[in-house]
């Protein structure tokens, strides 16, 4: 690691920080906070172990496709992670009635779609990457839109309080698998482009023994292939819950009859 020198990431450690503080201080209940602290921690430790040091070191200086990974880890992994492990006293705390009706239009699935999307095509166009690995203050802006961009793409799916709810099965389902489709346009260029679409890259020594183009390729599989393998994996549970449910709702009806 002679050519990757360990520094300090202060912007990272203190949005780590600032998470866990914001779940073990918003309240004394530990009651409540066993019950999310698992779903809660795992969000903030993958989200710590992608955009620190080594990981965002190497997607940022030499491999495109370590820098994807990271957007599936901000966009994909932790998002709904981190929405699962918020307790009830913590969404309180933040459910002011501006924050609220904010919410209630930016989540509705169309918007949240738009809004996702928009910035996941964008943020993959030459010139914004470019710009994002030569410049940490833009790139950590970016990240930041992404991150708020990919929660807000997840409550429709998961829900946030009785203000803001998901929608029903079969919706989720059908909004996961569109969620899906897009992402193709932006990993088709890199999968299948000839020449290096991030000039940024080839100004870096190659440190790895991966030319720019075979990483440029894989990063568009890792963004179709991995992106796809986490949104069908969660269509697939939320089919399932939806199985069990309507299955118990039968059993129930059924007993009812016979009686």
């Amino acid at each position: 690691m002679q050519n990757l020198p360990w520094h300090p990431h202060y912007d990272v450690w203190a949005l780590i920080f600032s998470l866990v503080i914001f779940f073990e201080f918003s309240t004394k209940n530990k009651s409540i906070k066993s019950e999310k602290r698992k779903l809660w921690y795992s969000g903030i430790i993958i989200l710590w172990i992608f955009t620190d040091y080594p990981l965002h070191d190497i997607g940022e200086k030499y491999l495109f496709s370590v820098h994807s990974v990271e957007h599936l880890v901000l966009a994909l992994v932790s998002p709904p992670l981190l929405l699962l492990g918020m307790h009830k006293e913590m969404k309180k705390i933040i459910s002011i009635k501006p924050f609220i009706l904010i919410l209630k239009f930016t989540s509705k699935p169309v918007v949240a779609f738009f809004l996702f999307n928009f910035v996941m095509v964008g943020m993959h166009w030459s010139s914004v990457v470019n710009l994002m690995v030569t410049n940490t203050l833009f790139h950590f802006f970016i990240h930041s839109v992404m991150l708020l961009v990919s929660l807000n793409m997840w409550i429709p799916v998961i829900g946030f309080n009785e203000e803001v709810r998901p929608i029903n099965s079969a919706a989720r389902i059908g909004y996961l698998f569109l969620q899906s489709l897009l992402p193709t346009i932006p990993a088709s260029f890199l999968a299948f482009g000839t020449e290096p679409l991030y000039t940024a890259y080839l100004n870096n020594d190659n440190i790895f023994n991966i030319s720019v183009i075979n990483d440029q390729t894989l990063a568009g599989l890792i963004l179709k292939l991995g992106g796809g393998i986490i949104l069908w994996i969660s269509i697939l549970i939320i089919w399932m819950r939806w199985y069990q449910d309507e299955k118990t709702f039968d059993d129930v009806v059924r007993n009812n009859t016979s009686d």
